[in-house]
C-alpha cells in the first residue's frame, strides 16, 4: 500500500518543477540567426547543444518600436541581440522577439547622455536640445517646403532677381 502523503508530496514537487521550467523559459536571450522578411519572422540562436550544434528558436514574430499612428519598421540584423518573450513559458506561436541591448556586434550609435540618435548604416538623425541634425544624403518629397513660414520648395520665387549668374534676394514671402 502506498503512502498517500508521500504520493501527494511527489505530485506537488513535480508540479513545482514544471512551473519552474516554464518560468525559466518566459524570457530567453539570443542572437538573430535567420530572418524571413516576407513573413516577418526570425529565428534566434539560444545556445549550443552538447554536439556543438546551434539551438534555435522556432520562427517567431519580432516587436517593432511603433505600430500605431506612429509606425516604425526596422528589420532585425543577423547577430542582433534580442530577447524571446513567451509569457506562458511555452515557446511557440505566442513567443515574440524583442530588441535587447547593444553588444560587441552592434555598438550603440552614441554614448552622449544629452542626445537621442537614430542611425542606419551611414545615415543618422541626432536630436539635441532644440536642434535636429540630419547626417547623410537628405531626400524630400512633397508639394511644399517652408522655413519660418516662407516657401523654399522648388516653386518658390525670389525678390530682387538679377538675370544670369547674379545674386538674388531672399525667397518671396
Amino acid at each position: 500500500m502506498r503512502d498517500p502523503v508521500a504520493l501527494e508530496i511527489r505530485r506537488s514537487l513535480a508540479r513545482i518543477e514544471a512551473a519552474e521550467r516554464r518560468l525559466a523559459r518566459t524570457v530567453l536571450s539570443g542572437k538573430v540567426r535567420y530572418v524571413d522578411p516576407d513573413k516577418r519572422r526570425l529565428r534566434l540562436k539560444l545556445g549550443v547543444n552538447s554536439r556543438g550544434e546551434d539551438v534555435l528558436s522556432p520562427w517567431i514574430r519580432w516587436q517593432e518600436a511603433g505600430v500605431g499612428v506612429f509606425s516604425i519598421h526596422s528589420q532585425p540584423a543577423i547577430d542582433e541581440q534580442m530577447m524571446m518573450v513567451s509569457a506562458s513559458g511555452t515557446i511557440g506561436d505566442g513567443s515574440i522577439a524583442m530588441p535587447a541591448t547593444y553588444d560587441q556586434d552592434h555598438a550603440a550609435p552614441s554614448k552622449a547622455s544629452d542626445m537621442t540618435v537614430m542611425a542606419r548604416d551611414d545615415a543618422r538623425i541626432e536630436l539635441k536640445g532644440k536642434a535636429i541634425h540630419l547626417i547623410g544624403d537628405v531626400k524630400m518629397r512633397g508639394d511644399s517646403v517652408t522655413h519660418n513660414e516662407v516657401e523654399i520648395g522648388e516653386n518658390h520665387n525670389h525678390t530682387d532677381t538679377m538675370p544670369g549668374g547674379g545674386l538674388s534676394g531672399p525667397p518671396q514671402k
